[in-house]
């Protein structure tokens, strides 16, 4: 018997007070049981980058961090998994497979875009 599934609940963004966004290389995650956080960080390999000494490797710079919860951490997942696929299906060669996320032991729910929409 498949556990039952939470409706999906949409809600509305007020975009008046967006932040600037930031442009980021990379991400680190470091999780812990209660949360997990996000780094984005900027990296250009150059001598002295990030305050570093010039004989010394460059630092990168942290440009963002979000603190989310293990759920929301997992339908941070699902909904990237989920561009992705779509995104793969709108732009990629036909006549070649592209590489696809989907989901292990989720019962009913599956992420989006499994089959070329």
């Amino acid at each position: 018997m498949n556990p039952p599934v939470d409706p999906e609940i949409v809600i509305q963004l007020d975009w008046s007070d967006e932040p600037r966004p930031t442009y980021a290389t990379g991400v680190q995650v470091v999780a812990t049981p209660r949360d997990v956080a996000l780094f984005f960080v900027d990296f250009a390999a150059a001598k002295g980058r990030g305050g570093a000494a010039p004989d010394e490797p460059p630092k990168a710079k942290v440009v963002g961090t979000v603190r989310v919860t293990p759920d929301v951490l997992f339908e941070l997942a699902f909904n990237l998994a989920s561009a992705w696929n779509e995104y793969a299906n709108a732009t990629g060669d036909p006549g070649r497979p592209q590489p696809k996320y989907k989901l292990m032991s989720a019962g009913g729910r599956q992420v989006r875009g499994l089959t070329p929409t």
